[in-house]
């Protein structure tokens, strides 16, 4: 089979190039069914064939090299087209690669064990937040009673005891003596300090 046809020949005086004009051979060109490369003595000659044909040519050193491009030309475009195939190739790879390892992960979290890890730890998160929460409010607590305890302290008969003051009854009544109008000269009177009762007898008041 035939996969292309060129129609050429070197330069020369019109005379030499008319027969590229004939009527003829310019139809059996454009009949051809198999692609015409015509090239015809030198880039400025024209010719009826270089019309009819599918690709002029300037001269039949160019018609034959579009038929058989340089081997360095031809060799640099494969090299091109490799080194784009190894980039599509890794770019897809990549993504892939990409895919998959983001469904790996979705597939992790959907695991039960993780879920159940994820459940354990969010319960031990809780766990020691409550802790933490509970101390805080404990010690705010012995804070207040401590506090609370100060000012009973201070209010406290027995607090007041201890700062030097005395509690005083009326044996007979155990009435507390708030003034000496109570009390009478021989008046047996209990008397309670800090550290127990006595008893004392009034002699005078003034």
């Amino acid at each position: 089979a035939v996969d292309v046809i060129i129609v050429a020949r070197g330069g020369g005086s019109l005379e030499d190039l008319w027969a590229f004009n004939d009527e003829r051979v310019a139809r059996a060109i454009a009949a051809s069914r198999v692609p015409v490369i015509c090239g015809v003595g030198h880039e400025t000659d024209f010719s009826l064939a270089d019309f009819a044909a599918d690709v002029r040519a300037p001269t039949p050193s160019a018609a034959a090299e579009l038929v058989v491009p340089d081997h360095t030309e031809l060799r640099a475009q494969v090299v091109g087209l490799s080194a784009a195939l190894a980039t599509t190739l890794h770019r897809s790879i990549q993504e892939r690669s990409w895919n998959l390892a983001r469904q790996t992960q979705t597939l992790k979290h959907l695991s039960p064990a993780v879920q159940l890890a994820q459940a354990r730890q969010r319960v031990d998160d809780l766990l020691v937040r409550a802790e933490a929460s509970l101390r805080h409010d404990l010690l705010l607590r012995r804070e207040q009673v401590s506090g609370l305890n100060g000012r009973l302290a201070g209010v406290s008969p027995l607090g007041t005891l201890e700062r030097g003051y005395a509690i005083v009854r009326q044996r007979e009544t155990r009435k507390v003596v708030h003034s000496v109008k109570q009390v009478a000269p021989g008046d047996v009177l209990e008397v309670r300090v800090a550290d127990g009762d006595f008893e004392a007898q009034v002699q005078s008041k003034q």
